[in-house]
């Protein structure tokens, strides 16, 4: 199980997906509803089956990839603090006490650094 986990990570999606469907039902949604997110947890299904068939066919070791800016794990952080500036105008400037320590951490990271360094 260790090896799959992929595939049971995007299988357990699938099934939550599932479940939020059989709720659905009990509250009694149109049918176009139901045709249409029991196609999504169908494919998340599949696409759970091609992962769990790529990771079969690849090999048993792990490949650490090397991120060629020392800066650049600061993307993501950066990404998700300015999104929820965008937010703070829609749903309000309680977003900023979320968003300004996120946008700290990640202007943190971005000089510092982030990957190791090379020797």
């Amino acid at each position: 199980m260790k090896r799959h986990l992929s595939a049971w990570v995007v299988a357990g999606w699938g099934l939550l997906n599932g479940l939020l469907l059989a709720v659905l039902a009990v509250y009694g949604e149109s049918t176009l509803v139901y045709w249409l997110w029991g196609a999504v947890v169908l494919l998340l299904e599949l696409a759970a089956l091609v992962v769990l068939s790529s990771s079969r066919s690849a090999p048993d070791q792990h490949v650490r990839y090397r991120v060629p800016d020392r800066g650049a794990g600061a993307v993501l952080p950066t990404a998700i603090g300015l999104l929820l500036v965008a937010l703070c105008f829609v749903y309000g400037r309680w977003l900023l006490f979320v968003a300004v320590p996120l946008l700290v951490l990640a202007a943190g990271m971005a000089l510092r650094g982030t990957t190791a360094r090379e020797r």
